[in-house]
């Protein structure tokens, strides 16, 4: 017979965006760099087709998101998550756009109207083109900007935001920026970069901290990292041990604790399960099921990530797990499988509070383009019809039960 594990009660379920990757017609460094000449030839010299690199009108949500959050009550979810686009409330040094402030009002109405509480995060990666100008997060003065623009947010929206991400994954915006080039300002092993860049989020992070919290006074902030359970590939070798302990605390541990005191949850995105050896090739995972990205699928791992953190003594909130799988073939189960193991903390005391899929669409998976497919809808990229895949239909139905059926 099946069996139902229950999530506790007034478990958050929901699906997650961020505006760059869905909106459609913003202007921001990533634009411009997605349409720049050396970029649009380094994809054809691969054979690619640029026009699938430019995210351009992406889902169109910046215009459809009531569609979208009727998606999401389709689902059964009580809880959506969603971004701004800085670049759109301050366009100019100076400057904020009221419209924008208005459009964005709108939106934040629209989920109340369908009594979705709204996890909204504040910066998702791209700038606005004055700041990237003056050198983006190793400037010490876009510590500042980023502080008025939560000050403008939160003032502005505290009354509708349940919880406030100050920032999505910092560590991947230093890496893929600064160390491999890969994301904007495209530098490479920029290591003295890299870490001004961390030094400077940490301290915006504390004061657009501070700044919430005098604004709002009950507001519930935190940031989301990205995590990964990385574990010894032979269990009993002292040197993979180590470097499996090294590779957790850098990845989960390390950012987290320089921002002790300053967060009242923690935003949890798990897509990573590395086996380390100290000999190469020191990557030893199995790849038994590999999404479309090839990444190794799983599911135990979110398990130890979620007991790694319950020493903060901090709620969690799963704001990111999802697969790219443009067949849906491995989704349902991915679903199942990591809820099992999200049950398992639970039961054990970790003090998780949400699960969030990712993607609620098919959208622009930064500089991978249009071919990776997270979405539990997909979305024609000529019309934008959203049409829910087999899995979010799995998925509502975990939703509306809120528990897992298990055989």
């Amino acid at each position: 017979m099946p069996k139902i594990l229950k999530f506790p009660p007034d478990f958050l379920w929901g699906a997650s965006t961020s505006a760059h990757q869905v909106e459609g017609g913003n202007r921001n460094d990533w634009s411009e760099w997605e349409k720049s000449e050396g970029r649009r030839k380094k994809l054809e010299e691969s054979g690619l087709n640029p026009e699938d690199f430019i995210s351009g009108k992406a889902c169109d949500s910046y215009n459809r998101y009531e569609e979208d959050f009727d998606l999401c009550v389709a689902m059964n979810n009580n809880v959506h998550r969603l971004g701004a686009d800085w670049a759109r409330i301050m366009p100019e040094k100076g400057k904020i756009d009221t419209k924008e402030i208005e459009h964005y009002r709108k939106v934040f109405e629209a989920l109340k109207k369908r009594k979705l509480k709204i996890v909204f995060t504040l910066w998702h990666w791209p700038f606005p083109l004055w700041i990237s100008s003056r050198g983006g997060w190793t400037n010490k003065k876009t510590i500042k900007y980023f502080a008025r623009y939560a000050d403008v947010m939160s003032r502005e929206f505290g009354e509708y935001v349940d919880y406030w991400v100050t920032l999505n994954e910092p560590m991947i915006h230093a890496g893929h920026g600064y160390i491999d080039g890969k994301f904007p300002p495209h530098k490479k092993n920029d290591y003295i970069g890299a870490m001004r860049v961390i030094s400077n989020l940490i301290c915006a992070h504390k004061e657009s901290y501070k700044i919430i919290k005098k604004n709002c006074p009950g507001a519930q902030i935190g940031i989301t990292m990205v995590t990964g359970y990385f574990e010894p590939n032979i269990k009993w070798h002292l040197m993979d041990v180590v470097a499996a302990k090294i590779g957790n605390y850098f990845r989960n541990n390390w950012f987290q604790g320089r921002v002790k005191g300053y967060f009242d949850f923690i935003g949890v995105n798990y897509y990573h399960h590395v086996r380390l050896s100290c000999i190469p090739p020191f990557v030893r995972n199995e790849n038994k099921l590999v999404s479309d990205f090839g990444w190794e699928i799983y599911p135990e791992g979110i398990y130890h990530v979620l007991k790694g953190y319950a020493k903060y003594k901090k709620p969690i909130l799963i704001l990111e797990n999802g697969v790219a799988d443009a067949k849906d073939q491995y989704r349902k189960d991915f679903i199942v499988d990591h809820l099992k193991w999200v049950h398992k903390a639970i039961s054990e005391g970790v003090d998780v509070r949400g699960y969030f899929h990712w993607s609620l669409l098919d959208n622009f998976e930064w500089a991978d383009g249009y071919g990776m497919k997270f979405g539990l809808h997909a979305v024609d990229r000529k019309t934008f019809k959203r049409t829910p895949r087999p899995s979010a239909k799995v998925y509502a139905e975990i939703c509306e039960r809120n528990g897992v059926e298990i055989n």
